[in-house]
């Protein structure tokens, strides 16, 4: 049974116009020239820094889904590059909500009967390593820091789009030492068993429920005060159960 959520901080990006395609696919790491209508994407800077997550739907034109938050500074970069293409840029207020199936997580444009909230939405997305960005996250992590899944997002089959050089170093590092781990509570700082601090901290989500902090940090017992903590999701964990 798929859970319907309610996302009102959300909002869709529309590029119009015969050269829309040619200016989304120099920035967003999926290929919108395959024979779908759905697409989840990158858009990131020249560095691999990734400015928002995105759901593109394609029509006789492009809507982009991504947060409220994080929409003026998308919506900058490809107006920037827009003047140089037949295609305009605008921002449209939309109803849009969310839906999750055995742990695949989708955005739709439309009006549903609504089973949970935009925090509950967020809570889950974390936990399964598909968050959408903030305003505060944006231009500050990569793919791999986030816990993306490389193959949800990025084709390795489509022309050169900002940030391709860095994803594809990231793609054949080889052995991955650093994954993305998720905790229980409002969280700092993590350590090993010794006491010396480990990890990156990544996100953090407080709600009346409960709060999730994210951090990326190598394979280990994690201690937070003195006191071993168990991760409520973790990647190295996925990784051993494929």
């Amino acid at each position: 049974m798929a859970l319907s959520f309610s996302l009102p901080n959300y909002t869709s990006i529309l590029v119009k116009g015969v050269d829309s395609e040619k200016l989304l696919q120099g920035q967003i790491s999926c290929d919108l020239a395959q024979n779908k209508r759905y697409f989840d994407g990158l858009f990131c800077d020249e560095k691999g820094y990734i400015i928002t997550n995105a759901v593109v739907i394609k029509d006789d034109f492009f809507t982009i889904i991504v947060k409220k938050s994080v929409s003026k500074f998308l919506k900058a970069e490809l107006e920037k590059f827009a003047k140089f293409f037949n295609c305009e840029v605008s921002e449209e207020n939309q109803i849009i909500y969310g839906e999750c199936k055995n742990k695949v997580f989708k955005k739709h444009l439309g009006k549903k009967d609504f089973q949970e909230t935009n925090i509950e939405w967020d809570l889950q997305t974390m936990k399964n390593f598909c968050f959408d960005i903030e305003e505060q996250h944006s231009n500050k992590f990569r793919i791999n820091e986030l816990g993306y899944n490389f193959e949800d997002y990025v084709s390795y089959d489509k022309g050169c789009y900002r940030g391709q050089e860095i994803i594809a170093r990231l793609t054949y590092l080889g052995k991955k030492v650093k994954k993305a781990v998720v905790f229980n509570n409002a969280i700092e700082s993590i350590s090993d068993s010794s006491g010396k601090k480990i990890g990156k901290k990544i996100l953090e989500i407080q709600s009346k429920k409960f709060n999730l902090t994210q951090f990326f940090v190598e394979e280990n017992e994690y201690y937070h005060e003195g006191k071993k903590i168990i991760p409520v999701s973790s990647q190295w964990e996925q990784d051993q159960d494929l």
